[in-house]
């Protein structure tokens, strides 16, 4: 990585020189369209009414699923689970399995948005500090930094502290024993143009699933911002910080659902049984930690020349909790016992009476006795064993973002680069249950440490681009590249044992936005997308040099309206991606989760995917106090080529023609919402269509509609110790509607049943 690193300090170095600058523009908020910004491909964002429909005690990512193309699934209901959160947008995922859609923070990037390392955008930001949701349908900003962003991006926009001094507070009740505490201090000015605000959360909730020992949800986030605007730079600097401990949701088959539409097979008693209690749902649990910190740094070096540097630490820890109702032995190449690694292992689910292993050897059948005591020929002087495995995660990312503007003639080039290293560990360790009859207490220290491994990933992308303006014609191009470079070490043994560059091919991109007048403008774009090899390659043993990283081909074209009182916007798309990575899975039971997999299978480049479809919105302010908002989106996504005969026991899962697992054909919005000084109110419904959730196309998940309702009052205090105070009530699947929401293929989660969440807000 010498060169790439090179590279990278040098034009770091150029955009820092010190700065004889004219003076900085004022510090201002962007207006954000909801029909999308005036550029060369499809974009919209979510606004105030939108995000009226989620209460704060949900999950920032719900408000973005209301936009044409995009569908949100979280088997949560208030969306704290990660494990059962799913967002798919074109034919794309974000899902256990695959993350093919960047996401960024203040347009900084997350570090991806998987369940092992990965963090969504609902742990850096709290739902009270989001201004809004930039949505990149397909194409992403030129100047995007993710490595995900094969579908386009959603880019999480924090608000500007106040230029008053002010506190607001607010407390949240609800169903599912939900409670939530929020207060934000702005401090107004503290120096000259320079603000600030600092804001605490503390929440908690049950799993709607079961009742009494079901599980449960709890987060504390911190945020803090400052902005201030200097003679010579205007600089933002931004923190948050989240601890999240969350009990999740099992994903279940079709039949499952069928069978009963509100249980996802978890339970909430203690049995003392460990077959049952595996399944308990305190044990199923994701604990993480997150802190996020950026300064941006915005220069104007001339008159025409803009620039800004934007440096940023990331640290991620957590852990994944399961309950296996064994123990295990492990092996070394020599039949030797070993507490650490190994290269065989055998389960064991009894002592004997001396405290011996019983191992659960196959016969010459290759069958075993699994728990069966009078397959032993056991007594009930054995005594039964489980284990508690925990999975931990570790995330270290410090990068920069730069960006450079240069104003001439009826040229406007941009020029930057996004420079980042992560070093990422993960390891995995089991721990004896201490007294399986009573609870899953365990012993702190492990039996054994399965594997212990570090992931390094340098990354180095730059992009050159010009708009250039012909009267009422402006035409964008492009070029980036990515340079990528991870290697694995195993810290069992202390040496490397994986090492790849995945590095793009130069990616143009080329796109025309014409204004026919004042309110009409039509647009056409292509563009061409990357995502690297991913770490998760290195954590198999397969050769891994045949592999090519994932390429998308982007075609838009689609027309906006801007009126006074009415915005709309209509686009016709056509994605290309190839070179699609997908992870093979040998042959397993079904009905028993493999806890001793480390990720058996093997991934193949399976062709991609063929997209194409419709996307329209429509806002309507029908008087001062009455809005319609509206999104319908047609898709058509096919897989482009058939997977079969790759390996011995591998089975065929991909054929060419079926639809693409988990990506909606019709979807439709409708929202009406009532506002003026002091009442507000919206009433929503979305249609989602049939659609598959399997490769298969034998999982046919049934059409769907979700209503929710929202009611508000504000009353401002003049004269008083307080300056407003506001009231909501929040009712989420107002029809009690049973459906699926999501997941990955034969494992779906369950949509959230009828919840209602109350908010009391004071400002003073």
């Amino acid at each position: 990585m010498t060169n790439k690193h090179t590279l990278a300090v040098a034009i770091a170095a150029a955009f820092a020189l010190p700065v004889l600058a004219d003076d900085a523009p004022a510090n201002t908020t962007e207006s954000i369209e909801i029909t999308g910004k005036r550029v060369a491909y499809s974009n919209n964002a979510t606004d105030q009414n939108m995000a009226n429909y989620s209460s704060a005690a949900m999950s920032v990512n719900d408000i973005i699923d209301m936009l044409p193309g995009i569908t949100v699934g979280e088997g949560g209901a208030f969306g704290g689970d990660d494990w059962s959160t799913t967002i798919s947008m074109r034919g794309f995922s974000l899902n256990l399995n695959e993350q093919q859609i960047g996401v960024t923070i203040d347009n900084v990037p997350n570090g991806g948005s998987s369940y092992g390392g990965g963090s969504k955008a609902n742990r850096f930001i709290d739902g009270e500090n989001l201004q809004a949701v930039e949505v990149s349908q397909g194409t992403a900003d030129i100047a995007s930094a993710s490595l995900d962003a094969l579908g386009g991006t959603l880019n999480y926009v924090s608000v500007m502290p106040k230029q008053e001094r002010e506190v607001e507070a607010s407390i949240i009740g609800g169903d599912h024993s939900a409670r939530r505490y929020f207060v934000r201090y702005d401090t107004g000015e503290i120096a000259k143009d320079t603000y600030a605000y600092f804001s605490i959360s503390d929440q908690a909730n049950d799993r709607w699933i079961g009742s009494g020992s079901n599980g449960e949800s709890t987060a504390s986030h911190f945020e803090a911002k400052i902005t201030s605007d200097l003679d010579w730079v205007n600089l933002t600097a931004r923190f948050s910080y989240d601890d999240s401990e969350e009990d999740n949701y099992n994903g279940v088959s079709i039949a499952g659902f069928d069978n009963d539409p509100r249980w996802d097979g978890l339970t909430w008693a203690w049995t003392g049984n460990p077959d049952l209690d595996q399944n308990f749902a305190e044990a199923w649990s994701t604990l993480r930690e997150n802190y996020l910190t950026y300064v941006k740094a915005e220069f104007v070096l001339a008159d025409n020349i803009s620039a800004d540097f934007t440096p940023y630490h990331h640290y991620m820890e957590g852990r994944g909790d399961w309950l296996p109702p064994y123990q295990a032995q492990s092996f070394d190449a020599d039949g030797n016992p070993v507490n650490k690694g190994g290269v065989s292992n055998t389960r064991y689910y009894y002592l004997d009476a001396n405290g011996n292993q019983v191992l659960d050897t196959p016969d010459a059948s290759g069958n075993t006795c699994g728990s069966s005591l009078s397959c032993y020929g056991g007594d009930e002087s054995w005594t039964r064993v489980s284990s508690y495995r925990h999975t931990h995660y570790e995330k270290t990312r410090i990068g920069a973002t730069a960006n450079l503007t240069w104003d001439i003639s009826f040229n406007s080039i941009r020029a930057g680069f996004w420079v980042e290293n992560q070093d990422r560990d993960e390891h995995r360790d089991w721990h004896n249950v201490v007294n399986p009859e009573v609870y899953h207490h365990y012993d702190n220290n492990p039996y054994w440490v399965q594997y212990d491994r570090n992931y390094e990933t340098d990354t180095f992308k730059y992009y050159l681009s010009d708009r250039m303006t012909f009267g009422d014609l402006v035409v964008t191009a492009g070029i980036q590249q990515y340079l990528v470079e991870i290697t694995r070490k195993d810290e069992l043994i202390g040496q490397q044992t994986g090492k790849l560059d995945s590095d793009s091919d130069v990616l143009p991109s080329l796109g025309a936005v014409y204004g026919i007048n004042s309110e009409w403008e039509v647009f056409a774009g292509y563009s061409e997308n990357f995502k690297p090899i991913s770490d998760a390659i290195l954590e198999t043993d397969q050769d891994f040099k045949n592999l090519d990283g994932e390429e998308a081909k982007n075609y838009e074209l689609g027309l906006r309206f801007y009126g006074t009182s009415l915005q709309a916007s209509v686009v016709y798309y056509n994605s290309e991606f190839k070179n699609r990575i997908t992870r093979l899975e040998r042959d397993t039971d079904a009905d028993e989760i493999d806890f001793l997999n480390e990720l058996d299978g093997t991934f193949v480049n399976v062709g991609g995917i063929d997209s194409s479809g419709f996307e329209a919105s429509l806002n309507w302010d029908i008087s001062n106090t009455l809005s319609l908002y509206s999104s319908a989106t047609l898709n058509d996504s096919e897989y482009n080529k058939t997977v079969s005969d790759y390996a011995d026991g591998l089975k065929q899962t991909i054929v060419k023609g079926n639809k693409v697992a988990g990506a909606p054909e019709e979807m439709f919005v409708l929202s009406m919402n009532y506002s003026d000084d002091a009442y507000r109110a919206g009433l929503s419904a979305k249609y989602t269509g049939d659609y598959y959730g399997d490769f298969d196309n034998q999982d046919e998940i049934e059409a769907h509609t979700v209503m929710d309702l929202y009611l508000g009052y504000n009353k401002a205090i003049r004269g008083g110790y307080f300056n407003s105070i506001d009231l909501s009530l929040n009712v989420n699947n107002l029809l009690d509607e049973e459906y699926l929401a999501g997941g990955v293929e034969n494992y779906y989660f369950i949509g959230a049943e009828r919840t209602a969440t109350a908010t009391a807000t004071v400002n003073f």
